[in-house]
């Protein structure tokens, strides 16, 4: 019993000392601040889609939203231009070169092998802030907000002018340096294709899952450093990637940063169906014919007095009191039952006593007559 009471006294100690599941975190010594439009964003510039960090992972981020703090806090340029298309996009200056993309440079795709190769970048009615005139080892840090925990691939749309295009020759290196609360977890490198004619700065190539990750849940930073001179940097998206795919995280042409970013068309909906034709209303019935009059009932004067036939007639003596002549008149004491006729329903007693008066002066004729 004792030794039973002593395992499960060390089982619960070491589930109640097991560690926390690892979680990410903004390192302590980090002074840089989330981005945040209404504190450092150009009034009338920068567009009113773009929000504030930490930006959430799965997702976009638009590299000239990189964190506050200043040069040598948040980030860290050698080149602080105040002259190229997207200036005053951000007011904590000085700030890195703020760029824009512009169908007259032209901003084109390029290299992709597909139908948007030649077309404007990013679409020909919306335009891109980026980060230009990048110089070796420049860097971005950014505050984010991962919601899942996981492996994580990312992919950008990038341009260069590190070749003679560019104007100050090259040989089209690019090199990205992605690092994790200060850890490095990846280091890409390409030559950009036909750089000698191609690396002008504004042909943007699409280089998908150029890098992986492996980010823990929660608030951390992440660096980008480029060792090589005009990266320009647009976006990077963060894709989860599950069971070996990726899972989309929004697409990878979205935009937060664009000027106007213009939203996908409508779609119409279909045309209603027409209602059923209504049902033809009956017509009306025709009323049956209106059957004829009852004719009164013949008013007999039986032989024998009696009262008249039924079926509506007044007994003799009922409808005036006929006097039977040549035989007995029946009396009219109870007459025939009136059924809705116009006999006058008078028959009762009277003319019991009238019928009683004609016999007896029926009886005086006939003696007189004999007696003749």
């Amino acid at each position: 019993m004792n030794k039973l009471v002593g395992s499960l006294a060390l089982g619960a100690a070491a589930i109640a000392f097991q560690p926390a599941a690892a979680r990410a975190d903004v390192p302590a010594t980090y002074k840089g601040k989330p981005f945040d439009p209404a504190v450092v964003g150009g009034a009338g510039i920068i567009p009113s889609t773009v929000k504030a960090g930490p930006f959430a992972i799965p997702g976009r981020l638009d590299m000239v939203n990189y964190d506050m703090g200043g040069d040598g806090v948040a980030f860290h340029t050698d080149a602080h231009y105040t002259t190229k298309g997207g200036d005053g996009y951000r007011t904590d200056r000085p700030t890195a070169t703020m760029c824009k993309t512009d169908n007259a440079k032209p901003d084109l795709y390029y290299g992709n092998g597909g139908a948007l190769d030649g077309m404007f970048y990013p679409t020909a009615t919306t335009a891109d802030f980026y980060v230009g005139s990048v110089h070796p080892n420049d860097w971005f840090d950014y505050t984010v907000d991962v919601k899942t925990a996981g492996t994580y691939s990312l992919s950008a749309y990038f341009a260069t002018g590190n070749g003679p295009p560019g104007g100050e020759g090259g040989d089209g290196q690019m090199e990205l340096i992605v690092s994790v609360n200060d850890v490095k977890q990846a280091d890409w490198k390409t030559v950009f294709p036909d750089y000698q004619n191609t690396a002008n700065f504004h042909n943007w190539k699409l280089y998908p899952a150029f890098a992986t990750l492996t980010l823990q849940q929660g608030l951390q930073v992440i660096k980008f450093q480029s060792p090589f001179k005009h990266l320009n940097l647009d976006y990077v998206t963060f894709d989860l990637v599950v069971d070996g795919g990726v899972a989309a995280s929004g697409g990878i042409t979205g935009t937060d940063g664009g000027a106007t970013g213009a939203g996908g068309t409508t779609a119409t909906g279909g045309t209603g169906g027409t209602g059923g034709t209504g049902g033809s209303i009956g017509s009306t019935g025709t009323g049956g014919a209106t059957g004829p009059t009852g004719t009164g009932g013949t008013t007999d004067v039986p032989a024998t007095g009696e009262g008249g036939a039924s079926g509506g007639t007044t007994g003799a003596t009922g409808g005036g009191g006929t006097i039977a002549s040549g035989g007995v008149t029946g009396t009219g004491g109870k007459g025939g039952k009136s059924s809705g006729g116009c006999a006058v329903a008078g028959a009762g007693n009277g003319s019991g006593l009238l019928g009683a008066g004609g016999v007896m002066l029926g009886l005086a004729l006939a003696t007189r007559r004999r007696r003749r």
